[in-house]
C-alpha cells in the first residue's frame, strides 16, 4: 500500500540513452536489443550463406510509476509487459535455416528493498516463453505466488533486491522454412510492483534498471568465468587451485632426465625430485663452473627471474648484474671466479645467480591422482602465488581504475553447496579513515606500527588503525567477540557499507561468517580452515556472525601461499620464500576475523613479517575489507591484471 503526503516533478520519466529511470517509486526495465557483433544497439543481424536473417528485437521498455492514484489501498498491484522477439528468416537458395540463441535477463542496478520484516516479495518477474508455457526456473531467483491486497495472485519470481545476470534459457532453438516468412519467437516479460497491505513508503525513490538480453554469444557470470575459464583443470595454472582435496601425482623430467625441487636446492635441503605438474612447465639447468649438473622445476614461482647479462666489476673483483649492479652468486650459491662470470643471472629468492639457464618444459610422468589433505576439501577455487591476475574494479567505472578501488579475488566458493559459486574479494591495499569513519570505540588513527615491510603504493599516514574490540567490558585489553566489535558493526558493516553506495551494495551478498578458531597458531591453513567452521568461539561468544562485510580468515592467508607452503604452520609464514610467493601478504600487521579459543582478549593478526600471530583485540593494526559477491553478477570485461582488472556488470 502506498502512503504519499504529495506527487512530485521526479515523477517524470527521465531517458539516458537507452535506460529510462522513473524516479519517486518506480520500476523501470530498459531493454538492449542483442549485440551479436561490434557494439552498436539496436537490430542486429546473423548471416550465414550470404542469406540467413535472424534478428532479435524488444518491443517496448516497462516503465512502472506507482502512485496513490493507480496503486490504490485495498486494491492490485500495477504491472507492465514488454516482448522480446528473435526472428529467422532462411535463404533463398534451400528455405531451411536453424540456429540456437540465449536469454538473459541482466538487473544492472536495483535500490528495492522489503517493507516487511518477512520478506513479501514487492517487485515480481513473469516469464513466458515462444510456447506460451510460464518459465518457472531461473537459477539464482525464487519463484513465489506474491498476494496483492486485493487478494489477487501474481506467479513469478522475486526480483524486490534481485541483481546481476540470469539465464532464461540456453541454446533454444529457432527454425525457418521459408526465405518469405520469418519464424517468429516471442519472450514476454512482466513486471509487476506488488500492492501489499503494509505501509511501503520506504520504497519511494527507488529505481531497478535491467535489460533483456537475446544474443548468440552465452554469456557468463563472474564466478562461471573464474571457475570453468580462468580455471583450465590444471591447478597451479592461471593461479588457481581446485581444493577438491585431490592432486595429480608424477615425477618431473625432462628429456629423461630428473628434474628436482628448486624450492629445496634454494633453502640447501635434502634433494626432493618435482611432482607438481603447474611448476614442471618451466625447467632450469643448473650448472657449475661451466658443467652442467642437474634440472630444477619452477616451484619458486616467478622469482626465477632472468634478470640479463653478468659483468665483472674490476674494483670490487665481483660479479654483478649488469643492470642492477647486484652481486651475483654461482649456482651453489657462492661468490663466483672472473672466469665463471658469463651468462646470465637469474633471480632465485633473494640471489642473483649465475649458472642458470631455462631450458623448456618438462613432462610430467607416471601421473595419477592421489589423495591431497592439505587442500580445503570444500571444492572452492582458490588464488595462490606470488602475484596471480585476479585483481577486480570495484566501486567504480572509471579507467583506469582508481587504486583505491583495486580488489583481489580470493577466490570463488560454494559454502552451502547449492551449485552457485560466489567470488570472495578482499581490498587490495588498506583502508583510510575516509572509508571506515572515525567513529566508534575501535578508531586508533593513522597506522603507526613498523611499515619497512609494506608492500602497498598509499601514502602511509593515510592507512588507518582500527582496534579489533576494544570492550574494556570484558578486560583491558578488549575482547574477542566478533558480535560486539564497534569495528565490526560502526566501521566496516556501516560506514564502510555506506562508503561503497547502493549501486555497488546491490552486488554483495550477506554471508554468514565462522567465528570457530584454534588456540594458537602452530597449524596449517587446512587445520585453521576446519578449526574456523567447525570449533565453538571463545566461551559464550558465538560460532556464526551474518553480514555483509568482514576480514579474511587464517586459512584465506595461508592458502594464498603457493602449495608448497600448505605443509607449513602459519607461525613459520615468515619464511621469505613462503611471504614472497603469497599475494595476500602486504607487509603489515593485519586482523583477520578469527578469534584465538585460548583467552577472551586474543585474536590471530599477519605479522608484519608475513607470519600469523596472536594478540590482545585491543591493538592498532590495518585492515582490509572482505565481502562475497552475488553469485548472478556478471563479468563485463578485464584480464585480471592490476592496470586491467576484472570489469563487473553495473
Amino acid at each position: 500500500m502506498l502512503k504519499f503526503k504529495e506527487l512530485s516533478d521526479k515523477n517524470k520519466r527521465i531517458f539516458i540513452i537507452v535506460s529510462v529511470l522513473v524516479l519517486f517509486i518506480g520500476v523501470t526495465l530498459a531493454y538492449v536489443v542483442a549485440q551479436l557483433s561490434g557494439g552498436a544497439t539496436g537490430n542486429a543481424n546473423v548471416t550465414a550463406d550470404t542469406t540467413d536473417n535472424l534478428q532479435f528485437s524488444v518491443d517496448k521498455d516497462i516503465s512502472l510509476n506507482p502512485t496513490q492514484f493507480n496503486v490504490l489501498e485495498g486494491g492490485g498491484g500495477l504491472s507492465d509487459t514488454a516482448i522480446g522477439t528473435a526472428s529467422l528468416l532462411a535463404n533463398s537458395t534451400n528455405d531451411t535455416a536453424s540456429y540456437t540463441y540465449y536469454v538473459y535477463f541482466s538487473i544492472n542496478s536495483n535500490d528495492y528493498i522489503y517493507t516487511t520484516e518477512d520478506n513479501k516479495p514487492e517487485i515480481v518477474l513473469t516469464i513466458t516463453d515462444p510456447t506460451g508455457a510460464p518459465v518457472t526456473e531461473v537459477n539464482g531467483l525464487t519463484y513465489v505466488n506474491a498476494q496483492n491486497a486485493d487478494g489477487t495472485t501474481v506467479s513469478g519470481f522475486d526480483i524486490t533486491t534481485a541483481s546481476g545476470l540470469f539465464n532464461i534459457a540456453s541454446l533454444y532453438p529457432i527454425t525457418s522454412s521459408s526465405a518469405i516468412t520469418a519464424t517468429n519467437q516471442n519472450w514476454t516479460f512482466t513486471v509487476t510492483f506488488i500492492n501489499l497491505t503494509t505501509n511501503q513508503t520506504d520504497n519511494g525513490g527507488k529505481t531497478l534498471n535491467a535489460q533483456v538480453i537475446l544474443s548468440r554469444e552465452e554469456k557468463v557470470t563472474f564466478a562461471e568465468y573464474i571457475t570453468t575459464q580462468v580455471y583450465t583443470g590444471f591447478d597451479g595454472e592461471n593461479g588457481l587451485y581446485y581444493h577438491d582435496g585431490m592432486t595429480l601425482s608424477g615425477v618431473c623430467k625432462y628429456n629423461g632426465n630428473d628434474v628436482y625441487s628448486s624450492i629445496t636446492y634454494m633453502q640447501n635441503q635434502e634433494m626432493e625430485l618435482s611432482n607438481n605438474y603447474t611448476y614442471c612447465e618451466k625447467v632450469f639447468q643448473v650448472s657449475i663452473n661451466g658443467t652442467p649438473m642437474l634440472y630444477l622445476d619452477n616451484s619458486a614461482g616467478n622469482l626465477i627471474t632472468n634478470v640479463g647479462p653478468v659483468i665483472w666489476d674490476t674494483l670490487d673483483n665481483t660479479c654483478k648484474t649488469q643492470n642492477g649492479n647486484n652481486p651475483v652468486v654461482n649456482a651453489m650459491f657462492q661468490t663466483i671466479t672472473q672466469n665463471a662470470c658469463t651468462g646470465d643471472a637469474y633471480l632465485v629468492g633473494s640471489y642473483y645467480v649465475a649458472g642458470l639457464s631455462e631450458v623448456g618444459t618438462g613432462s610430467f610422468e607416471n601421473q595419477e591422482t592421489i589423495e591431497f589433505p592439505e587442500e580445503a576439501g570444500d571444492n572452492s577455487y582458490r588464488y595462490s602465488g606470488a602475484n596471480p591476475n585476479n585483481y577486480v574494479c570495484f566501486g567504480s567505472t572509471e579507467s583506469p581504475c582508481p587504486e583505491e578501488n583495486l580488489y583481489r579475488i580470493i577466490g570463488a566458493f560454494d559454502d552451502d553447496k547449492d551449485g552457485n559459486y560466489q567470488i570472495k574479494l578482499i581490498k587490495a591495499d588498506y583502508v583510510t579513515s575516509a572509508m571506515l569513519g572515525t567513529d566508534g570505540r575501535d578508531y586508533d588513527g593513522t597506522y603507526s606500527d613498523l611499515t619497512s615491510n609494506y608492500k602497498g603504493s598509499m601514502e602511509l599516514s593515510s592507512i588507518a588503525a582500527y582496534r579489533w574490540n576494544y570492550d574494556t567490558d570484558v578486560s583491558a585489553y578488549g575482547s574477542n567477540n566478533w558480535v560486539t566489535s564497534e569495528f565490526n558493526t560502526i566501521n566496516l558493516n556501516t560506514n564502510y557499507w555506506n562508503y561503497l553506495g547502493s549501486t555497488w551494495q546491490n552486488l554483495i551478498a550477506e554471508t554468514t561468517w565462522h567465528l570457530g578458531g584454534l588456540e594458537d597458531v602452530e597449524y596449517t591453513a587446512k587445520a585453521f580452515y576446519d578449526g574456523e567452521r567447525n570449533n565453538a568461539g571463545y566461551g559464550s561468544n558465538p560460532t556464526t556472525y551474518s553480514d555483509e562485510i568482514g576480514l579474511m580468515y587464517p586459512s584465506d592467508y595461508g592458502y594464498a601461499a603457493s602449495p608448497y607452503a600448505w605443509t607449513t604452520n602459519l607461525n613459520d609464514y615468515e619464511n621469505s620464500t613462503i611471504k614472497s610467493n603469497n599475494w595476500m601478504y602486504m607487509g603489515l600487521y593485519e586482523w583477520t576475523i578469527t578469534p584465538s579459543l585460548s583467552r577472551s582478549r586474543v585474536v590471530f593478526s599477519v605479522h608484519v613479517f608475513g607470519f600469523l600471530g596472536v594478540y590482545a583485540a585491543s591493538n592498532e593494526f590495518a585492515a582490509r575489507p572482505v565481502f562475497y559477491l552475488k553469485s548472478s553478477i556478471a563479468i563485463s570485461g578485464g584480464s585480471g591484471t592490476s592496470s586491467d582488472p576484472y570489469r563487473l556488470a553495473v
